[in-house]
């Protein structure tokens, strides 16, 4: 797959996942259990975690150096997962969204610098287990990406149907 068609399905997830949080506040995004205990801004701080470990795994290959990249190696996502939530859990909003928005130049950039060779070969890279490099971005990127989004939209529509303390039905 060329690497465009790799960039431009991510920026159409990372457009989803805008559009997912279009509109929500600062207070709104601090709210926890958008997914799982986690709020949108521990959801943005999440997926730029696996993001910028990414990043450095792509360089890795274009660095030519030996050996699987850790995001590639990561075995208890679960763990992974919960040692970058409390390590960004008291970073403020505006420092997650700064980060959130520069490390998908940094992905764009580090995708370009590759050749679609090294992309599609599913044979280049042993550690990939069959799958071309392109797998990688989708796994920890895109679908990455898509998933948080569909997860905030469901997030935010079971909060819209939930009545408000106040507007119960007064019987007379």
């Amino acid at each position: 797959m060329p690497k465009q068609n790799i960039i431009a399905a991510y920026e159409r997830a990372r457009s989803k996942l805008l559009r997912a949080i279009e509109g929500l506040s600062e207070e709104e995004m601090l709210i926890p259990g958008a997914v799982g205990y986690w709020s949108v801004k521990d959801v943005l701080a999440h997926l730029t975690a696996w993001e910028s470990e990414l990043i450095t795994g792509l360089v890795h290959v274009e660095n030519k150096k030996k050996g699987a990249p850790t995001v590639a190696t990561i075995e208890d996502i679960d763990e992974w997962n919960e040692e970058q939530y409390h390590t960004s859990a008291a970073r403020e909003l505006d420092v997650v969204w700064e980060d959130f928005q520069g490390v998908a130049k940094h992905l764009i950039e580090a995708i370009n610098v590759l050749d679609d060779k090294a992309l599609d070969d599913n044979r280049s890279f042993p550690w990939m287990e069959g799958e071309p490099l392109s797998y990688l971005i989708y796994e920890n990127a895109i679908w990455h990406e898509e998933e948080h989004a569909e997860d905030i939209i469901n997030w935010r529509n079971t909060a819209a149907d939930e009545p408000d303390e106040f507007d119960e039905d007064v019987e007379e």
